[in-house]
C-alpha cells in the first residue's frame, strides 16, 4: 500500500472525526477527503502526470491541507513555498524545482514566474476517486554553497514509512492531537500531517503569529488538549519560560519532538517536562533523509543530560561508515562521518545531476550488499547503542532548525555595490546559533550595515539574514590561503568583550 492509499483508507475510516482545526472552524474526515479529490480532478484534467512537481505557495491553512493532499492523490510531489519568503528566492527556488503548475491559497500573491497559476476555487473540479500513485513525495528547498538554493526530491515511501512508524510507536492511549506549527519550508511539515491523518487524529493548525508567541501556544495547547508536537529548540525554550512564568501546566501534552539544530535542555525546559509529564525526543535526520534518528527522553527530567545524543536509527535508517572503498556499520566509540542508507534516502537533487551523483552513491556494504546512501557531511560518536553529534565536516550551519551554507549567503553580500570580500560565520546568540557577516569595502566606500542588512532581506528568507555585520580591513588567512573562519570567529568574540567593558 502506497502513501496515497494508506492516508486515504485511514481518512476515510474517519470520516465524521475532525480531521483539521483552523482558528474557530473544525473540518471533518470526510471534507478533507472531498475536498483533496476536487483538487485531484482539477490537476487531473489540466494535464498533471505522476510524479510532476506542483508548487503549493500557501502557508499553514486548511486550504493547504486540502492541496497537499489532493497532489498527492494526483500522483503529483509537492514543492511547498512560503509566500512571505522573497521574491527573488522564490524565483530561484522555481527555477531550480520548474514545477508543472502553481496552487495557492487565496492569500497569495501572483508569482510572475513563468508557471501557470491557479487558485484554491479555480483548481477544484468535479472530484476523482479513484487514486493515481506516485513515487515521488514532496521536494524541498536547502540552501546552497553556491548562491543558488538546492531542492531535494524525497520519495513518497520516505513519508509512508515514517507515517507507519509513528502509527506503531505511539505509547499513549489518547489519539495524538497534533499542533500543525512546522515551518512551510520545514519537512517537518509532512511529518505533522501524515502521523496525525494515520490514526484518525486532529491537527491544529497554527498561524504564523502564534507560532512566535509562546504564549498563544500554551493557549492552543490548552485550548484544543494538544497531546503532541513537534518543535525547534528555540520554541522549546520559549514554551518552557512561559510556562514557568505563568506557573502554568499542560496535562494533555504527552510527547514533544525537537529537529533540526542541536538540543539544550537547561532548568526551564527540565521544570517544565517534568510538572507537565511530558517525554522530550530528540530527533535528526537531513533533509536527503527525513528523519533517522530519535533518543527518547522520560522520567525524573533532572538527570537528563544537558546536550542530549540524538539518539539509535528509526524508520529502518542504517547509519553507517565508509572504509577503504567500503559501507560498514559503526565501531563503538568511533567517531567518523554518518552514511546514510535505506528507503530514506532521498532521490537527488532537482536539476543538479553532477551534485547528486556526488553525494547520493551506491556502494558495496561489507556485508556483501550494494546500498545506495546518502553521505550527510555530518560527524557523530557511535557509543554502542546512540549517537553523538560531533558536527560538522564542512562550514555548514543550523540557524533555527534550517540548513544554511554560509556560501549562498556570502554569494548575496558579495553581489552588494562596494562589498570588496565577505565571510559568514556562525556565532552563538541566546542560546542559539546566529550569523555573522564580515567585510571589507571597496576604496572610496562607506557602506552602513542597515543597507547591508535591508539588501539580504530583499534576497534572502529571514533565518539567512545576518544578525551582524562587522567591517574589517583585512580578511585573516590559513596556512593554505584560505580565509582563517575560526580566527574570525575570535575576532567577534573579542570585539564584543571589549565593548561590554
Amino acid at each position: 500500500m502506497s502513501l496515497v492509499e494508506y492516508l486515504v483508507a485511514a481518512i476515510k475510516g474517519h470520516a465524521l472525526d475532525t480531521a483539521v482545526v483552523e482558528g474557530e472552524r473544525s473540518f471533518t474526515y470526510q471534507e478533507l477527503d472531498r475536498a483533496s479529490a476536487e483538487v485531484c480532478g482539477g490537476l487531473l484534467e489540466r494535464g498533471i502526470q505522476r510524479d510532476d512537481v506542483i508548487c503549493v505557495f500557501a502557508t499553514r491553512s486548511w486550504q493547504r491541507c486540502v492541496m497537499v493532499l489532493g497532489v498527492w492523490r494526483a500522483g503529483g510531489s509537492v514543492l511547498s513555498i512560503d509566500p512571505s519568503m522573497p521574491a527573488v528566492r522564490i524565483r530561484r527556488i522555481i527555477e531550480t524545482a520548474s514545477p508543472a503548475l502553481v496552487i495557492s491559497d487565496e492569500e497569495a500573491p501572483q508569482l510572475n514566474a513563468g508557471v501557470s497559476q491557479f487558485t484554491w476555487d479555480e483548481i477544484r473540479s468535479e472530484p476523482h476517486e479513484n487514486l493515481r500513485v506516485g513515487e515521488l513525495g514532496y521536494a524541498i528547498a536547502t540552501s546552497g554553497s553556491t548562491g543558488t538554493p538546492k531542492v531535494v526530491s524525497v520519495s513518497a515511501v520516505t513519508l509512508e514509512n515514517l507515517a507507519r512508524w509513528h502509527v506503531a510507536h505511539w505509547r499513549h492511549s489518547h489519539v495524538a492531537d497534533t499542533l500543525h506549527s512546522a515551518s512551510v519550508g520545514f519537512d517537518v511539515i509532512y511529518e505533522e500531517m501524515v502521523a496525525a491523518w494515520s490514526t484518525g487524529a486532529k491537527l491544529i493548525l497554527v498561524n504564523d503569529q502564534q507560532r512566535r508567541d509562546p504564549f498563544a501556544l500554551v493557549d492552543l495547547v490548552r485550548t484544543h488538549a494538544v497531546r503532541r508536537m513537534f518543535s525547534p529548540v528555540g520554541a522549546l525554550h520559549g514554551l518552557a519560560m512561559v510556562t514557568e512564568a505563568l506557573g502554568a501546566e499542560l496535562p494533555t501534552l504527552c510527547e514533544i519532538a525537537v529537529a533540526g539544530e542541536r538540543l539544550i535542555i537547561n532548568d526551564e525546559v527540565r521544570s517544565f517536562c517534568r510538572k507537565s509529564n511530558v517525554e522530550l525526543i530528540n530527533q535528526y535526520g537531513p533533509s536527503e533523509t527525513h528523519l533517522i534518528t530519535q533518543y527518547r527522553l522520560s522520567g525524573d527530567s533532572a538527570g537528563w543530560p544537558d546536550r542530549p545524543p540524538i539518539g539509535s536509527p528509526v524508520v529502518g535508517a542504517e547509519l553507517l561508515c565508509f572504509d577503504n572503498g567500503e559501507l560498514r556499520p559503526f565501531r563503538k566509540s568511533e567517531t567518523a562521518e554518518i552514511v546514510v542508507a535505506g528507503n530514506c534516502v532521498a532521490v537527488g537533487y532537482l536539476g543538479d545531476k553532477a551534485l547528486t551523483l556526488q553525494r547520493f552513491r551506491t556502494l558495496l556494504h561489507r556485508d556483501g550488499r550494494m546500498l545506495r546512501c546518502y553521505f550527510t557531511g555530518d560527524r557523530a560518536t557511535f557509543d554502542g547503542i546512540n549517537f553523538d553529534f560531533r558536527g560538522r565536516l564542512d562550514d555548514q550551519l543550523k540557524i533555527n532548525g534550517y540548513r544554511v551554507e554560509p556560501g549562498e549567503v556570502e554569494a548575496t553580500v558579495s553581489a552588494i555595490a562596494g562589498v570588496r570580500q565577505v565571510a559568514v560565520i556562525g556565532i552563538q546568540s541566546n542560546g542559539g546559533m546566529a550569523l555573522a557577516a564580515l567585510y571589507s569595502e571597496e576604496p572610496g566606500t562607506d557602506l552602513d550595515p542597515a543597507y547591508l542588512r535591508a539588501a539580504c532581506e530583499a534576497v534572502l528568507p529571514e533565518y539567512m539574514v545576518p544578525s551582524v555585520f562587522t567591517k574589517i580591513d583585512q580578511f585573516p588567512v590559513t596556512a593554505n590561503g584560505k580565509t582563517d573562519r575560526r580566527l574570525l570567529a575570535g575576532m567577534l568574540t573579542a570585539g564584543a568583550e571589549k565593548n561590554n567593558k
